[in-house]
């Protein structure tokens, strides 16, 4: 089945994910390791790697990457267009070349958008991906392994339309080809 890989891999990042949780965040939850942030920033990485590449087998092209990754975000796992923008922005790109998430000022409301990014339970389900409201900030609250879900069924929901959509097959094989093509390039 085209895109079988991309569930496969995202179920062992969760399994990976809740081993750490359970075998070493929690026990050392107050301790001198208190959340493991480097190791939750780093699983933030890999999940917004993972919407980099399943967007990019949704569009057929690497190119126009933020808009792609919100478009799929937008299409397949959340409607809020704003939290997806912001996730993409902060979560991909800035933790990507600063190693860490870094604020966002919305030039519009002059709004700083903050994150609150939890691994999981320590914020109730029922608040992730929202935002909470201050004076000066917007603050998008993350569960890892919440989010880690809505990916897969987000997926499940591309994989659906994949397999009976002849257009999105295209894409995918030309997705494929490219990264089966990757060669190197000696910069000098």
């Amino acid at each position: 089945m085209y895109g079988s890989q991309l569930l496969k891999e995202l179920e062992r990042l969760d399994t990976e994910v809740r081993t750490i949780y359970r075998e070493l965040v929690l026990p050392n939850w107050g301790k001198t390791l208190h959340g493991f942030p480097d190791a939750l920033y780093g699983f933030m990485m890999g999940v917004y790697a993972r919407v980099d590449l399943v967007s990019a087998y949704w569009k057929g092209s690497f190119e126009s990457q933020t808009r792609r990754m919100v478009g799929f975000l937008d299409v397949y796992v959340s409607s809020d267009h704003e939290a997806n923008s912001v996730s993409v922005q902060m979560w991909r790109h800035k933790l990507m070349h600063t190693s860490q998430p870094r604020f966002l000022r919305n030039e519009k409301t002059n709004k700083i958008y903050r994150w609150l990014l939890h691994w999981w339970e320590h914020l109730p389900y029922e608040q992730h991906y929202t935002f909470v409201e201050t004076s000066d900030s917007r603050i998008l609250n993350i569960g890892l392994i919440y989010l880690i879900s809505d990916l897969k069924r987000g997926i499940e929901r591309f994989l659906q339309d994949l397999g009976g959509s002849a257009d999105l097959k295209s894409k995918f094989e030309r997705i494929e080809k490219e990264l089966a093509a990757s060669s190197f390039r000696d910069i000098a």
